[in-house]
């Protein structure tokens, strides 16, 4: 145990000891701080379109202009005028401020803020596309994992742990190995666990595309075919599984403060909970009452909120593993812990909260409705049981407005309000129900968004920066919960009233702050990020670990009431300091500088959405159209139309079906189906009539090839000839019907898979290439019972629907396509419920028409 003055050390944001050890003490102190002038920005960089803002402070009024310069040839890209604002609320040296506004700047490239004819100059900071910089959270994710840990490359608390307040004798077995460490301890919470593990899902559902494969299940650096992110939700969901042992069992954390006997690798723990060093830990079981073995005792009175959340993120992994990855198998299994874990968590409605031992450090949640409402939705969208939509509504109006946000006084008082209170800090649960209630419903889950929303935004024009959170403990997450929820509610609404808000905040996370500081270990490279934090591979083997969210500002207040925190060197943002917060790159402040698991988690959703399809407000295109690979996917997204498409290649015995139910509803729908079928006598009179109506009718291969492989796209299975000969045939069939090239231009290729080879074969063929718009699993119609990725047709309509309340522009100019025929071997037949498709859409002002009208001139 480290000592000083005889005394151990409680430490804190996940309660920890502190290590009496002299940091390196970084490089810029007293020479940067006699400069009178600063200026802050947001140093990892900025979209083209979005508005761009700098923040300068000065011990002196300023005079003159202020210049942005490419630092590439040095010239001079803008010229602005500072705009003065009201000195900072929270007091410090500096009484004057001032806002530069360049969002007139949108060339890609690197650039700063300089004082017009003086060296007072910003950092650095890029215009353009955000790297990746998910994929460095998630490395940090693997780097806090628990067993094999890839970081490392080595084993830790194999032991895990020794039950207590179980139904059964204290000290018994139980194997809870696995997790992930909290932060710089060695602690495992579910509180913090379930919620990682849900908000990755969430993340990789939100923003698919953004997430790459580049290490397998145990975070090597060998691809697996599953995305990364995946991959670490499912070591949290395996950990659940093992905390979840049977239907009425939960165990919700691992260890103590005992741990707390300074920094330690996690194979080498020498913290003793009665059975030696390094051995055996105690393994908490969730009975929802007071617990504590030591001196402090929780007020727990339920355990509904980590039953929820848990339930939330099985359910969530059941549809993801079933649907993308098809693994059947593993999603039965999540499906069944789903619905186990809730029921718990209906028996014992209440928040369980952490324990501690000798320190009166603990996460104190209050708050369970949400998750509750988060498990209920995400349950209904994986069983289609009515219960549970009714138990969705039930919890969110239980739940309401409460959040951090809604707290009067907060700022006034932010030592009132208790560590992690107020948990999970965005109430995901609300975005989960809203696609599947009605508008009334809707107005009232967006009503409950946006009225902790405008508290923030009030509260962010009292300063400088535009940031409204309270500066309790773990301040970070507060500013990433801000930024998710905003987001969040752009998605549900379209509303973007609030965007400006969530930028600043996005600012003040990477620069745009007094202290010039990312907030994020090691982004951007080269930066102003933390450096000596609070974690054991930093502190003991002198490694960075890029991708950690630090606690953040706190206020001073609650600074100087917390243990043993003292300062390893001096600070070198001691001139910016405010009078009322505080933050330090300092191993001896675990309050400001200690990376949680949790927060970093928490931030890959905002991380994904910068990098490719960002934050940034839509901008109008010149081309109306969505294309991928050179195909038209998704027509114009102003326009309150939509394309019903069928494709048909052996099967075609929905044909009668979907014809009268276009025919009494007037829908005019476009069909793309291959030689074969066109040759099928069996067909005939269905194509006949079809065109009769004054439906499309084009090509969609003759033979139903497949043009690219379906691991890696790039690689053609097909010739140019071999494709030109199969459109041909394809073309030669449709004309037994009457129908000429001229009038079937749009092509859909076979198996709805192409790549940007075959888009500018079908150009050279004089054909435009269409496909489906993704994201409805519509095309999913065909699959069968014992397919992996097997949807029923009530789980595709609902899945329309949720796509439909998500994207805020609803299904404009989609191209929506299921099967003429699925086979004998599928008895569940999506074209049966076309009607009630049709009826839907209609409720929602949607106009169906055909493909070349969807596509063709305004």
């Amino acid at each position: 145990m480290i000592f000083r003055n005889k005394l151990a050390l409680a430490k804190g944001c996940k309660i920890r000891y502190i290590l009496i050890a002299i940091a390196s003490i970084p490089l810029m102190l007293s020479a940067a701080l006699a400069q009178t002038v600063y200026i802050r920005v947001n140093q990892v960089g900025y979209l083209a379109d979005e508005s761009k803002i700098a923040v300068v402070f000065s011990k002196t009024e300023l005079n003159g202009d202020l210049e942005v310069i490419d630092d590439q040839d040095g010239s001079v890209r803008l010229t602005a005028a500072p705009n003065k604002m009201p000195a900072s609320p929270w007091g410090g040296a500096f009484p004057y401020y001032y806002k530069v506004d360049f969002s007139a700047v949108r060339a890609t490239g690197k650039y700063f803020v300089r004082i017009a004819g003086t060296n007072e100059r910003s950092q650095i900071f890029t215009v353009g596309p955000y790297p990746a910089y998910q994929d460095d959270l998630l490395f940090f994710m693997r780097q806090q994992r628990c067993g094999y840990n890839p970081y490392l490359d080595m084993v830790c608390h194999q032991r895990d742990g020794r039950s207590f307040y179980a139904p059964f004798a204290d000290g018994t077995f139980v194997d809870a190995t696995g997790g992930w460490h909290d932060a710089g301890d060695q602690l495992k919470y579910l509180i913090t666990a379930s919620n990682a593990t849900a908000r990755m899902i969430l993340a990789y559902e939100l923003e698919k595309s953004k997430f790459a494969d580049e290490v397998d299940d145990l975070g090597r650096a060998v691809p697996n075919g599953i995305p990364d992110v995946l991959d670490e939700a499912k070591w949290g969901l395996d950990w659940i599984f093992k905390l979840h042992p049977a239907p009425d069992q939960l165990y919700h954390q691992v260890a103590d403060d005992r741990d707390h006997r300074g920094f330690k690798l996690p194979d080498q723990d020498n913290a003793d909970y009665g059975w030696g060093p390094n051995s055996y830990r105690p393994v908490y079981f969730a009975d929802g009452k007071p617990q504590g073995l030591g001196q402090y005792k929780s007020r727990s009175t339920g355990i509904a909120n980590i039953a929820g959340r848990s339930a939330a993120a099985m359910a969530m992994a059941s549809r993801v593993w079933k649907t993308d990855l098809r693994d059947t198998a593993f999603s039965a299994k999540c499906l069944k812990a789903a619905k186990e874990l809730y029921e718990m968590g209906k028996r014992q409605e209440g928040f369980q909260q952490g324990n501690s031992f000798g320190a009166p450090y603990r996460y104190n949640e209050i708050t369970w409705a949400d998750d509750m409402e988060w498990a209920a939705a995400e349950l209904f969208k994986a069983t289609q049981k009515a219960a549970y939509l009714t138990e969705a509504i039930h919890y969110a109006r239980l739940a309401g407005t409460a959040s951090w946000m809604e707290y009067e006084q907060i700022e006034m008082s932010p030592d009132k309000h208790e560590h992690y209170e107020q948990y999970p800090f965005t109430n995901v649960g609300h975005f989960a129900l809203y696609p599947l209630v009605d508008r009334r419903m809707r107005s009232e889950l967006a009503g409950y968004y946006r009225s902790g929303i405008e508290r923030i935004v009030a509260r962010g024009k009292g300063n400088a920066y535009g940031v409204g959170v309270p500066f309790f403990w773990c301040s970070n997450n507060l500013v990433v919960a801000f930024i998710t929820q905003v987001m969040l509610y752009e998605r549900m609404t379209g509303d973007t009233h609030f965007h400006t808000a969530m930028l600043a905040h996005r600012d003040w996370l990477f620069g745009r702050n007094p202290w010039g500081t990312s907030m994020f270990s090691g982004i951007p490279v080269g930066g102003t990020s933390p450096n000596d934090v609070h974690l054991p591979t930093v502190q003991i083997l002198k490694k960075p670990v890029r991708g950690g969210l630090v606690d953040g500002p706190i206020a001073a207040s609650t600074y100087k009431g917390l243990i043993g925190l003292t300062l390893t060197h001096p600070d070198p943002f001691a001139g910016f300091q405010p009078d009322s917060i505080v933050y330090h790159d300092d191993v001896g402040d675990y309050a400001t500088n200690e990376p949680t698991m949790d927060g970093t988690a928490d931030s890959i959703l905002m991380m994904a959405a910068l990098s490719g399809n960002p934050l940034a407000k839509p901008k109008a295109s010149t081309d109306r159209f969505t294309h991928d690979q050179g195909a038209i996917t998704r027509g114009d997204k102003n326009r309150r139309k939509l394309a019903l498409v069928f494709t048909g290649d052996k099967f075609g015995e929905g044909a009668d079906t979907i014809i009268k139910t276009l025919e009494m509803r007037g829908v005019k729908a476009s069909f793309f189906l291959t030689g074969r079928f066109y040759r099928d006598p069996e067909f005939s009179a269905a194509i006949a009539r079809l065109k009769k109506d004054g439906n499309y009718l084009g090509p969609h291969s003759d033979a139903h090839l497949l043009y690219a492989d379906w691991n890696d796209r790039s690689k053609l299975l097909v010739t140019n000839n071999e494709f030109a000969s199969d459109l041909d045939a394809n073309y030669a069939a449709i004309k037994m019907f009457g129908i000429e090239k001229n009038d079937a231009a749009y092509f859909l290729p076979p198996y709805e898979w192409h790549n940007q080879t075959i888009a500018e074969w079908t150009k050279e063929f004089g054909l435009k290439l269409v496909n489906f718009t993704p994201g409805t699993h519509s095309n999913a119609d065909y699959t069968t019972p014992d397919d992996k990725g097997y949807a029923t047709s009530e789980s595709i309509l609902a899945k329309i629907k949720e796509y439909e309340a998500k994207d805020p522009v609803g299904l404009n100019g989609f191209i929506l396509l299921t099967h003429v025929g699925a086979g004998p071997k599928r008895t569940d037949k999506f074209y049966d419920h076309l009607d009630e498709l049709i009826v839907w859409l209609r409720s929602k002002n949607y106009e169906m028409v055909r493909i070349d009208d969807l596509l063709g001139p305004r």
